[in-house]
């Protein structure tokens, strides 16, 4: 049986503490295999409370006491960068934030109404205004200026306070890559108007009820080397309801890749990359031209091999035509009921075939549950350990892939359950 040399663990955060678990398993837990914390300079720094502010929805100095309308919004300092030293002796940075949440479109559509409900219409062409609280005590569905009998729903105004009051992502985080740091330390070598524009967007869930906090549960499977991460999250199921399609179950891959063969060119200088599992349609950004990766439906490698930034590769493996009927219940008759899995070679439009992804695999997901362990090259002396999993997110690298109802399955231990 091949040495297990790596680290594997499988555990669950809240939303609140999910950065701050997931760098404490690759920079504290991990053993000889662990990375660095580069920033901040102590784990503990990592989800402090920050400063916070105070919102008033009401800018014209009316007054109501119907509704409340002063919020106090919470923020969390979830920035941190770690660093990969890799077996090749290069040095590589991975920054992760919880950012801002975003706004949905119902919430979107709150703030255009907010302004548009102060103006109603009173006949004979003529209009007449309401002020702020007089527009959210409307909004609440209460009795007001212009609707004396009120609509008894507050749907319009809880969604408008939820898009006013937003806080930290509940629902994703955004990783980076990058070979250097600022001049201080305290960033990735990178302009922030390039960050603010490409990032990679690691999400959980799709849509969440607006009562859904950061106490919401996020389950996580991560193996750990020198030289890769692989990491698998996934929203708690309890925070969706019937048909279930919000809840998502979401991969990453952030590090260097293995020769194809032994003798292969010596790939050092830029061989670190990253891809993420997003909710929603990547940024396709052209900070490095036309071809620039976008770290979700490609993998994203620092550079290619003469240095062009930010390539995107493209995964290679053994696949049956996507299209092909298919109803199978047992793996392979003819072979020992065995499911066929294999290794993931990255390839370079121009560069061509790179180089293989460390610890994962990808094979058929038909006929295996999520979480299922399969054994790889079994009663062999290579014999290894896998999780599979099916990735849920709508966009991940498999969507440029030979077969994109495929799956993933991640190293573990032999002895995990």
């Amino acid at each position: 049986m091949a040495t297990d040399n790596f680290y594997f663990v499988e555990g669950n955060s809240s939303v609140k503490d999910l950065v701050k678990t997931l760098v404490t398993e690759i920079t504290q837990n991990s053993g000889i295999y662990k990375w660095d914390l580069v920033y901040p300079d102590s784990i503990d720094k990592i989800g402090s409370t920050g400063e916070g502010s105070t919102i008033n929805l009401i800018t014209d100095n009316s007054k109501t006491d119907k509704v409340e309308t002063v919020f106090r919004i919470g923020s969390q300092n979830n920035k941190c960068i770690i660093k990969a030293t890799t077996t090749y002796g290069k040095e590589f940075y991975l920054k992760i934030d919880r950012k801002e949440s975003d706004l949905t479109k119902e919430e979107k559509e709150a703030i255009v109404n907010f302004n548009k409900l102060h103006s109603y219409y009173i006949g004979d062409g003529h209009y007449s205004n309401r002020t702020d609280a007089e527009t959210l005590e409307y909004m609440a569905g209460l009795p007001t200026k212009g609707a004396s009998s009120g609509t008894g729903n507050n749907e319009l105004y809880t969604t408008y306070v939820s898009a006013m009051t937003k806080s930290n992502s509940i629902n994703n985080i955004r990783l980076q890559i990058s070979d250097k740091l600022n001049v201080d330390g305290t960033d990735l070598g990178i302009s922030k108007s390039i960050q603010s524009e490409y990032n990679y967007r690691l999400a959980w869930y799709r849509k969440l009820q607006p009562e859904i906090k950061d106490f919401l549960p996020v389950q996580y499977w991560i193996n750990v080397t020198k030289d890769s991460i692989n990491l698998v999250l996934r929203g708690d199921p309890s925070a969706d309801v019937h048909p279930y399609e919000n809840y998502l179950t979401s991969y990453a891959y952030i590090g260097a890749l293995k020769p194809v063969e032994d003798s292969a060119y010596t790939d050092d200088k830029y061989n670190f990359g990253i891809t993420v599992s997003s909710d929603i349609e990547p940024n396709y950004s052209k900070v490095y031209g036309e071809r620039t990766a976008t770290g979700v439906t490609d993998v994203c490698m620092i550079a290619n091999k003469i240095g062009m930034p930010y390539q995107p590769h493209y995964p290679a493996f053994y696949a049956t035509n996507p299209f092909m009927d298919k109803c199978n219940v047992e793996g392979s008759r003819y072979n020992h009921k065995k499911h066929q899995f294999s290794d993931i070679t990255l390839v370079h439009p121009v560069d061509m075939e790179r180089g293989k992804m460390i610890n994962v695999l990808v094979g058929d997901a038909s006929a295996i549950n999520d979480t299922d362990r399969l054994a790889y090259k079994k009663d062999t002396e290579e014999e290894e350990y896998y999780k599979k999993f099916k990735i849920t997110a709508p966009y991940c690298f498999l969507n440029n892939s030979a077969n994109i109802n495929y799956c993933v399955a991640i190293r573990c231990y032999k002895t995990t359950k």
